[in-house]
């Protein structure tokens, strides 16, 4: 048995880390709700104010699109009328060359007309090449370069005639004809432009219409922003003054409570100490009592039996005691810890009452190594075999089977499945098939010195042993589950996490 130099005499079930650990648990969850339910005031207007940017914004954008659009599309129609009017122009320049020269044979009426009207052609292909262009513009540009095309090729074919003094006798008939084709070329140029400024006309209402409701949006998602960030900021504010009063009060609390926790560490030293001189005291008077008189009344010598043996049972409760006191306050680390070697020696330092009870000690698999602190470890094995032990049944040897596996989390009663979520543990059972227990009170028996009814004739149980299991457990991450049959045995099954 590994024992220790520290006893807690006075209220032996209060647990001051526990106690401060529990005290933070609820300012943190008091806290936590006030908290999570202030901020879902901040949540609720972030997410409206950032959908109402978000829309505003959407708008906006499709506006300042359309704006941008009939922008494009003003610009595209005074490019067509003006490309129509630079055509209109040329071509007329080149018919009134045509003319000059038919009467006067003068070729300098050709220059510079002549040349303009070669450019005829890439205006009307600038036109068509336009996104914006309308699919009847686009029928009636066809329509119109194939007119200025043929009267093109007649202004050539009448001037290159006149120069060579050929088919005079037609040349009024072919002027004529040129009229007719520049009559149905007139009528679709003025229709062309009409079209032109009347989508013009609709183009620039719709861009005016823009240009008035951009600025609305922009002053609406400037002043809605502003707003929603003065709140937002307001509340955070409002927050954080929140939390920091809070924090000083837990800081405060924590403080009473380490300083309580102290000053009941330093009462525990000095206390085990001066109860286990009068119990070392009562045993030595006692003994001396007997073995001086050698004639003392049979009553009086089961007395002294009596208190010698309350003596050494109280003695060993202050061991006890200062064992569970050392495991709360533990300042140990954690190490890689091969549960195969601290069994074998627990084993080694129980053989002789294993020997003396013929308990069987059954180990069916290799058992994990584990990150955890040797000490604490021995302990364990020592307790849940000597419990074995115990409480096995009359005339039955002990058997305690020891086994290994590895499952998650998911698969361990819901009771810790919230602590151990879907990680993966090291499954150790000890089982045997001593008088076991009823599982109603499997909560009760790892209490501080609780004893199950079929437990209270065993005096030299002092309930501690399952509680000091339960809190080394604790310390490792992990946790104890047990299960029983009354009059066939117990498990014990003690859950140690895998790192990773």
């Amino acid at each position: 048995m590994l024992y220790f130099t520290a006893f807690w005499p006075l209220y032996p079930t209060f647990d001051p880390k526990t106690a401060s650990q529990n005290c933070r648990t609820i300012y943190t969850i008091w806290g936590n709700s006030s908290m999570k339910f202030r901020f879902q005031y901040i949540y609720a207007l972030f997410v409206l104010s950032f959908g109402i940017l978000t829309a505003l914004s959407v708008v906006f954008y499709q506006r300042l699109k359309e704006s941008t659009e009939a922008s494009n599309l003003v610009e595209h129609n005074y490019a067509t009328m003006y490309v129509l009017s630079e055509v209109d122009s040329h071509l007329k320049d080149a018919i009134a060359s045509e003319q000059a020269f038919v009467l006067t044979r003068d070729s300098s009426m050709l220059q510079p007309a002549m040349n303009n009207a070669d450019n005829i052609p890439g205006l009307l292909q600038q036109m068509a090449n336009s996104p914006y262009i309308i699919n009847s513009q686009r029928t009636n540009l066809n329509k119109l370069k194939d007119l200025v095309t043929e009267r093109l090729r007649q202004v050539r074919t009448n001037i290159s005639r006149a120069a060579m003094n050929i088919d005079e006798d037609n040349i009024r008939r072919r002027l004529l004809e040129g009229k007719v084709i520049m009559a149905d070329y007139r009528q679709l140029y003025e229709r062309m432009q009409a079209i032109e400024a009347q989508t013009k006309k609709e183009r620039d209402s719709q861009k005016e219409v823009g240009q008035r409701s951009t600025p609305n949006f922009i002053y609406a998602t400037f002043f809605f922003a502003a707003a929603s960030l003065i709140v937002s900021f307001f509340f955070i504010i409002r927050e954080l003054t929140k939390r920091l009063e809070f924090q000083q009060q837990l800081q405060q609390q924590v403080g009473s409570l380490n300083r309580a926790n102290q000053e009941l560490e330093q009462l525990t030293n000095i206390a085990s100490h001066h109860l286990q001189e009068p119990l070392r005291k009562i045993q030595t008077f006692s003994n001396q009592v007997t073995s001086r008189y050698k004639d003392l009344p049979e009553e009086v010598s089961m007395l002294l039996g009596k208190m010698d043996m309350s003596a050494k049972h109280m003695h060993g409760l202050t061991r006890d005691m200062v064992k569970y006191s050392s495991l709360i306050n533990t300042q140990e680390t954690l190490m890689q810890v091969d549960l195969n070697y601290v069994l074998m020696k627990v084993a080694e330092n129980m053989d002789e009452r294993l020997t003396l009870t013929q308990a069987k000690l059954i180990i069916t698999n290799t058992l994990p190594v584990i990150k955890g602190i040797p000490s604490q470890l021995a302990i364990l094995f020592e307790q849940l075999i000597d419990n074995s032990i115990k409480f096995s049944r009359k005339d039955v040897p002990p058997v305690i089977t020891i086994t290994n596996e590895q499952i998650t989390g998911n698969k361990i009663s819901k009771k810790i499945n919230s602590i151990f979520g879907g990680t993966m543990y090291y499954k150790v059972s000890v089982a045997d098939n001593g008088m076991g227990f009823d599982n109603k009170f499997v909560d009760k028996m790892f209490y501080l010195f609780q004893k199950l009814e079929s437990q209270q004739g065993f005096y030299q149980s002092k309930g501690i042993g399952l509680p000091m299991v339960q809190r080394i457990m604790i310390n490792h991450g992990g946790n104890v589950m047990a299960t029983g049959t009354a009059g066939e045995g117990a498990v014990f099954n003690l859950y140690f996490p895998i790192p990773g």
